[in-house]
Parts: structure tokens; C-alpha cells; sequence
């Protein structure tokens, strides 16, 4: 898959860059300045230099998938970038069609409410890019990750949260679980919490439930037809069916001729 990577730049994005790559998959990298752009393309990657804060919809034209990795810097954009800068390009990738769509989020953004300080300013930026993304009709995955950390991965981790308990994540197991999270398309429209622990990856990732199916609604022709008289057994043929495949149909006769070829069928009449 040809693959935006929105933040390639940062300590999470590097890291999935390069492992994107190792599977195969073509990167395209977005960064905020040209200087940026040189590290991406010595990996391998294609740079894409845009602004999350200004225009970016030209950016996943082309693409078959996006995944929203990046982050604010300081406390006074994380409204402007992890808030609307996701949200801009996950309404982009609805608009162009892309076949996945990936958010990382943080353990917390349903609820940002209830924290207080910069932690609530951070959660309810990724609240509001969550709800622009679930009301797209895509297949978006929103990734919820504890506190990211440097720590070796292990490659394992849980997508249940134990409540009351401070949960981390390292970088490692962050990208390993998005590029595994692209992968499978029964993630389709779901919030799953990803935290360490002690289940490989991919076996986390297949034990949580697809998204329910959407209701079907009663439109009242069943119960409209249990209302239709029984049929009448004088009208069919006590030995055949409706379709019956031995009963011949005669039709009205042979059909009339056809002309073949190019002659014309009357002649001397302009």
C-alpha cells in the first residue's frame, strides 16, 4: 500500500516509517520543513513537506491509506494539531476514498474531562479529533495508547485497561501495533486501548470483536405478508411445482425470420 504517515518525523513516526518500509509498504512521509526531509528519503521514503495547521487534503491524494501520527510540541497547538490537524486529514481521506485510516490517540481521550492541567488540554484535543473521525463513513481504526515511553518493545502488549492503574506503552510496541492495526480491515470503525502486556501483538489485535452490524429496521412487509390468503390448491398441478423444469413452455409459435448480412430489405425504396 502506498501509505501517508502524518508527524514522520517524530520518535513514534520514525520508528513506523521504517517499519512500513521493512514490509513493503511505499511511505510517504509528511514533515513541516524541507531541512526535514533529507533523513526520510536516506530510509527509503518519499517526503512530503506540509503543514498540518494549513492546507494538507493535497497531501493523501494518490495514497491508499494514512495514519495520523504526530503530536504538538507545546501546549498552545495541540488544539490546532492534534485536534484539527488530525481531523483535516481524516476528513481528506474520506474524500479521497482511502481504504484505512489510522488515529493515535491515548488512553483518557473519551474522557478528558475528568484530568486537569496540560493532560486534560492534550486528551480533549484527541477527543475532538475522535469525534470528527467517527462521524466519517470510512474505515478508520482510533488507536488508544498509555504513556508512550523509550523503552525496548517486547511486542506485546493488552487492548484491556485495568482501572485505577498508570499504563505505558513503549514506541516500539506503538508502531508495531499500528502497522499491524493497518493490516487487518475487521479493525474497521473501532476504539481499541493499547497498553503494554503480555499478548503478542497480532494475537491482541485478532482477539478484539469487530464492529457490530448496523441495525436493520422493521419495514413491515413481513408482517404484511403473513396477512395474504393461503394459495389455492385447484390452481396448481397436483404433481408440479410452480417451476417445474419438465413442463415445456410452447410459447406462440416459431419466431419470424432474421435478416443475415447486409441486404437490404427493400430494395429500390429510398
Amino acid at each position: 500500500m502506498i501509505v501517508l504517515v502524518a508527524g514522520a518525523n517524530g520518535r513514534l513516526g520514525g520508528l513506523l516509517v521504517a517499519l512500513l518500509l521493512g514490509r513493503g509498504h511505499t511511505v510517504r512521509g509528511l514533515v513541516r520543513r524541507q531541512d526535514e526531509a533529507g533523513a526520510l528519503e536516506e530510509i527509503g521514503a518519499a517526503a512530503v513537506v506540509g503543514d498540518l495547521r494549513g492546507d494538507i487534503e493535497w497531501a493523501v491524494d494518490g495514497c491508499d491509506a494514512a495514519i495520523f501520527a504526530a503530536g504538538a510540541r507545546h501546549r498552545a497547538q495541540l488544539e490546532a494539531i492534534d485536534g484539527g490537524g488530525a481531523a483535516k486529514l481524516a476528513e481528506a481521506a474520506d474524500r479521497f476514498g482511502l481504504r484505512r485510516f489510522v488515529l493515535c490517540s491515548a488512553v483518557g481521550a473519551g474522557a478528558p474531562e475528568r484530568r486537569q492541567g496540560p493532560l486534560r488540554d492534550f486528551l480533549a484535543a484527541k477527543h475532538h479529533a475522535e469525534r470528527r473521525l467517527e462521524h466519517l463513513d470510512m474505515p478508520w481504526t482510533i488507536l488508544r495508547f498509555g504513556r508512550l515511553t523509550d523503552a525496548t518493545g517486547t511486542g506485546r502488549i493488552s487492548t484491556v485497561v485495568p482501572p485505577g492503574t498508570p499504563v505505558t506503552l513503549s514506541r516500539d510496541d506503538a508502531a508495531l501495533a499500528v502497522a499491524e492495526a493497518l493490516d487487518r480491515d475487521r479493525l474497521a470503525r473501532r476504539v481499541v486501548h493499547v497498553i503494554g502486556g503480555d499478548r503478542h501483538v497480532a494475537d491482541a489485535l485478532d482477539a478484539v470483536e469487530p464492529a457490530p452490524l448496523p441495525p436493520v429496521y422493521n419495514s413491515g412487509l413481513g408482517a404484511g405478508q403473513a396477512d395474504n390468503p393461503p394459495p389455492d390448491p385447484e390452481m396448481l398441478l397436483p404433481d408440479a411445482s410452480p417451476l417445474d423444469a419438465d413442463v415445456d413452455y410452447e410459447g406462440e409459435g416459431p419466431l419470424p425470420p432474421e435478416l443475415v448480412g447486409n441486404d437490404d430489405p427493400a430494395p429500390g425504396i429510398p
